[in-house]
C-alpha cells in the first residue's frame, strides 16, 4: 500500500481528550492517584518466559566503548553557524539528565539516585522532567529540584512523546504468545499507552494487534521479523503527527528494520516502509520527508564495514535527498538526529558520547563529547544516548542564573556541585 504524506506535518495535538477511551484502543481503568492501572493482557506465561520478560525488559542501552580522547566537552564551535541554545543529554552509566549552553557549562541537571541511568528524557516547560530509567524500567516525572512528582511503574522503554493537552505516549513491553510466531514461544510485544498529565493510563494500542489489523496482516510480520528473537519489534521512537485531522504516530521499529504510521482511531498500522536502511532509530518526519539515524544499513550492504549514516528520504519518491556521514562515524546501538530552525542537524554518535551539529553541507559546526568516564573502567567514556537542542528562550526563567561546575566523583562519574 501506497501512501503520500507530503501533506503530514508534525504537531501537538490537542484533540485527544484526556480519559476518554479511543476506538482500536483498550481502555484502561482509572486507578487511583499514584498508582496507575496495569495493562492487563500480558500472556499466561510460565515461570521460564516471565524470566526471559524480565531479562529482555531490563537489558541495558548502550554503554560506551570509546576510549577517553584527549579533549572532551566542547571541542568545536562556530558561532555564526551554529544553532544557539541548551543541549539536553543524559550519560548512559548514572541516572541524571544535564542541560549545558553552547560553551558546554551546566546551566541546570536533574538527577534520581534510585533508579538505572536514563534511556529517555522530555524537559516541560515549567522545567519537570520525564525519564525512561533503565533498571528498572520505567516512567518518572521529576520537578526542577529532582523531587518525585509520579512514577508510572511499568516496562515503559526507549521514547515517549507529550501531546500539547498533557496527555504522554510512551512504549511499555508485554509479553504474549501467538501460534505463529517464535514456534508459538512468549514474544515481546509493543504497547504504546496513553498517560494524563499525573501519570495516570488512560488508554493503550497493541503494535502486534495494530499490524494483525492492518492491511499488511500477519504476512508482513512473518515476513519482516527476525528469525529466533523474542523482542519482536523493540520500538525506538514515537513521533505524533496529524494528516487531515487524524492522530497518527510515527514509529521505528529496529528488529524489522521497518518504519511504520499508526492511525490511533483504528489502532492500525496504515502505512510500512523497510529496505533502505537497517537496525535504524529515531524516525523523525521534517518538512514532509523522513529523518532516521541508519546505524546498520552500510553495514548490510558491505559486510565488515563498521559506517553508520543520517538519512533524510522524500516519503514520495524515496530517493535520499540528504545524508551525512564521516570516517569513523559509527554507533551499533542508539543514535539519534534532530533537525533544528536553522537547518542544521544535532547527531547524538551514542557509542562514542559524542554530539555534533552539522551543517547541510556537511560542516561540524559544533562539537561535544561527554566529560564523564565509566566507574569500573575509568579509560572509557559512557554513551550519550540522545541529545536534544532546546532553543535558548525556552522557559528560561525557572533555571535562570541555576549555573553548576561539574567534576569527576570517586567513583569515575560526574557529580554536580551547586555554586
Amino acid at each position: 500500500m501506497r501512501v503520500s504524506f507530503r501533506a503530514i506535518t508534525v504537531c501537538v495535538m490537542a484533540a485527544l481528550g484526556v480519559g476518554v477511551a479511543l476506538p482500536g484502543c483498550h481502555e484502561a481503568e482509572r486507578a487511583p492517584s499514584g498508582a496507575p492501572h496495569p495493562i492487563s493482557t500480558r500472556a499466561d506465561l510460565t515461570p521460564a518466559q516471565e524470566l526471559e520478560l524480565e531479562r529482555i525488559a531490563t537489558l541495558g542501552y548502550v554503554v560506551g566503548v570509546a576510549p577517553t580522547p584527549a579533549r572532551i566537552g566542547v571541542v568545536r564551535h562556530i558561532p555564526d553557524q551554529a544553532f544557539a541554545g541548551f543541549t539536553l543529554y543524559t550519560s548512559a552509566e548514572d541516572p541524571y539528565a544535564v542541560l549545558i549552553d553552547m560553551e558546554g557549562d551546566v546551566v541546570h541537571s536533574w538527577q534520581y539516585p534510585d533508579s538505572g541511568y536514563w534511556a529517555r528524557v522530555h524537559l516541560l516547560e515549567n522545567g519537570d522532567l520525564l525519564a525512561i530509567t533503565c533498571g528498572p524500567p520505567q516512567l518518572l516525572r521529576l520537578n526542577r529540584d529532582s523531587e518525585l512528582v509520579w512514577r508510572f511503574g511499568q516496562h515503559a522503554h526507549h521514547d515517549l512523546a507529550v501531546m500539547s493537552d498533557g496527555t504522554i505516549c510512551v512504549l511499555v513491553r508485554t509479553a504474549v504468545t501467538r501460534p505463529y510466531l517464535n514456534d508459538g514461544e512468549v514474544v515481546i510485544d509493543d504497547n504504546i499507552v496513553l498517560l494524563d498529565a499525573k501519570g495516570r493510563q488512560q488508554s493503550y494500542i497493541s503494535l502486534l494487534e495494530a499490524f494483525e489489523r492492518s492491511e499488511l496482516g500477519e504476512t508482513w510480520l512473518v515476513d519482516h521479523l527476525p528469525s529466533d528473537e523474542p523482542d519482536i519489534f523493540h520500538t525506538n521512537s514515537v513521533e505524533v503527527l496529524s494528516r487531515d485531522g487524524r492522530l497518527q504516530l510515527l514509529l521505528s521499529i529496529r528488529s524489522m528494520s521497518t518504519v511504520a504510521i499508526l492511525d490511533v482511531v483504528s489502532g492500525r498500522i496504515v502505512w510500512a516502509l523497510s529496505g533502505r536502511w537497517h537496525k535504524q532509530h529515531e524516525a523523525q518526519l521534517v518538512d514532509g520527508n523522513l529523518l532516521l539515524f541508519d546505524n546498520l544499513g552500510l553495514t548490510k550492504e558491505q559486510p565488515g564495514l563498521s559506517q553508520s549514516r543520517v538519512l533524510e528520504i522524500d516519503f514520495d519518491s524515496l530517493a535520499v535527498v540528504w545524508s551525512f556521514t564521516e570516517p569513523g562515524f559509527f554507533t551499533k546501538g542508539a543514535g539519534a538526529q534532530q533537525r533544528l530552525p536553522n537547518g542544521n542537524t544535532l547527531i547524538t554518535q551514542s557509542e562514542r558520547g559524542r554530539i555534533i551539529e552539522v551543517s547541510r553541507d556537511g560542516t561540524v559546526v559544533w562539537e561535544y563529547t561527554n566529560p564523564a568516564t565509566l566507574r569500573e573502567q575509568p579509560h572509557l567514556l559512557p554513551g550519550i544516548l540522545r541529545a536534544e537542542r532546546i532553543p535558548a528562550g525556552f522557559s528560561s526563567k525557572w533555571f535562570a542564573g541555576d549555573r553548576r561546575s561539574w567534576s569527576a566523583d570517586s567513583g569515575g562519574g560526574m557529580a554536580a556541585q551547586p555554586n
